[in-house]
């Protein structure tokens, strides 16, 4: 209660820390610990951060910059330049997630601190992996909120490209993935990386069953799983053995936290929030402790997977060039549906209206398929009619899941729906086959290699790679515009097995 909260903060006071209260999933409270600086040598009285936060900016201005990063997830670097301000995450806003293997660049603001704060970590992150620019700083009305943003722009490198292949044949594919675009699926980094796909997970906690999502969490990953070639560093043996002995009642969550690195910080969220509550295991509370958007992923894979079922019976269903009778398409000229400031906050779309192509229109073929949508159900959309919801139906019957339905209370998200495309179609692509000489030639640079006085490699050698450039709508997956174009699997066993065939020739 309050007065126990009070009494817990006069006690901190004793020691050499700041407190922020903030509010879990489940309703209840957790107080997070910052250490204080410590005092330069001269200086008296306490530290200020308020005032050292407010120099450079104006008062409630939001500071805008670029996050580059390489190799990093979103979250991950959040979790480490909110921990450098002595911050919470909850302070960095973002329209969207970037993907951890690949080089991107972003837009992010953040209130309360300004250029100069931000611009001075730069030095704390010299492995190269996180960079900070751009900085500005405006008076915004609000933050910078999920979903905000029109789209992504790509330039992918595909080495390995075989002899054999003319360059009329990669016009071609080019040309064809240009003009008819490809199945709008979620692509594989939306179920996530880790032992269990994250839809499994949303599916345990859409089912109440949060004790058994949050199991499946923390179930150690063995990347040799499903490639006999593939071994396991001494490393991740260490991490993988924490967990298990953690799992199994061998070990404590304090002492399982110590063995997980930074970079896992869904793992180590949960596991600080069972160290915190000692014996007392309260699973909703530990799941709570993770940001917003985190527990948000669980439940979006879940109607992610059901959208991928929908699509591919579409496709089995009849030709993808025109529309269908009954397919859905959103009404001309159509405005935005009233949508709640709950819904904006969860990360849904404000949804259109739609209507059902006719039996007319379908004999003209007067509707092209590039305006075909499905949707992705939620409390505002439900299934669609004919053979498509009837597999929908079969599938949310089987995993024993209606998202139709208001999800139970103390999750701390809901599901309020949207539509989605079911063709993407890329814009503004261009491309270059380039030769080179070896694999490992540094062919594409970066923005910071550019910088820093790289020179681009290429123009001749016997091997072959295809670069392209291209923009899709938000939400549209690069690896599956690939995938249509190299009709190849996107999953990453398939890419490490062509690479080493590569390699091998």
């Amino acid at each position: 209660d309050k007065q126990r909260r009070k009494s817990i903060h006069d006690a901190l006071k004793a020691f050499p820390v700041s407190t922020e209260t903030s509010t879990n999933g489940d309703g209840s409270k957790s107080i997070v610990l910052f250490a204080k600086k410590a005092k330069s040598a001269g200086q008296s009285g306490p530290v200020n951060r308020k005032r050292r936060r407010n120099t450079d900016f104006p008062k409630g201005a939001y500071t805008s910059f670029v996050l580059y990063k390489e190799n990093t997830d979103t979250n991950e670097a959040i979790s480490r330049l909110s921990g450098m301000l002595r911050t919470s995450p909850k302070h960095f806003f973002f329209a969207g997630t970037k993907d951890k293997r690949a080089v991107t660049s972003q837009e992010m603001r953040i209130k309360g601190f300004g250029p100069s704060r931000l611009a001075a970590l730069n030095k704390g992150l010299r492995s190269g992996q996180i960079a900070l620019g751009n900085f500005s700083t405006a008076q915004l009305a609000d933050p910078l909120l999920l979903g905000q943003l029109s789209g992504n722009q790509f330039t992918i490198l595909l080495r390995g490209i075989d002899e054999a292949t003319t360059p009329e044949t990669i016009s071609h594919a080019v040309r064809s993935v240009k003009e008819a675009g490809f199945i709008n699926y979620f692509g594989l980094q939306r179920f996530g990386g880790g032992r269990n796909p994250t839809h499994e997970v949303g599916i345990q906690l859409l089912a109440g069953n949060i004790r058994k999502a949050i199991e499946m969490i923390l179930e150690p990953l063995d990347p040799s799983i499903g490639d006999p070639n593939a071994s396991i560093n001494p490393k991740r043996a260490e991490i993988n053995k924490a967990l298990a002995d953690y799992l199994a009642g061998k070990t404590s969550a304090s002492d399982a936290v110590e063995k997980i690195p930074q970079w896992m910080h869904v793992e180590r969220t949960i596991l600080s929030s069972y160290a915190q509550q000692g014996a007392e295991k309260d699973h909703r509370r530990a799941f709570g402790a993770l940001p917003y958007t985190l527990r948000m992923m669980y439940m979006h894979a879940v109607q992610s997977y059901i959208w991928n079922t929908m699509a591919t019976a579409r496709a089995k269903g009849g030709p993808l060039d025109f529309a269908e009778e009954g397919d859905l398409v959103y009404e001309d000229g159509a405005g935005v549906a009233k949508t709640s400031a709950e819904a904006k906050e969860q990360d849904d779309r404000p949804v259109r209206s739609v209507r059902q192509v006719t039996a007319e229109e379908a004999r003209a073929k007067r509707v092209p398929i590039g305006d075909v949508v499905l949707p992705l159900i939620g409390e505002e959309v439900a299934a669609p009619a004919g053979p498509v919801g009837a597999a929908v139906k079969r599938l949310m019957e089987s995993l024993d899941v209606d998202l139709s339905k208001p999800i139970q209370k103390g999750l701390g998200f809901r599901a309020y729906g949207s539509y989605r495309r079911l063709i993407g179609s890329p814009k503004d692509v261009q491309y270059e086959i380039i030769r080179h000489k070896t694999d490992d030639e540094e062919i594409l640079l970066t923005d910071r290699r550019e910088m820093s006085g790289a020179r681009q490699g290429g123009g001749e050698g016997e091997k072959c790679a295809l670069k392209i450039q291209f923009s899709l709508e938000a939400a549209e997956y690069a690896t599956m515009c690939l995938r249509e174009l190299t009709k190849q699997e996107s999953s990453a066993l398939m890419q490490r097995t062509v690479l080493k065939h590569s390699s091998a020739e």
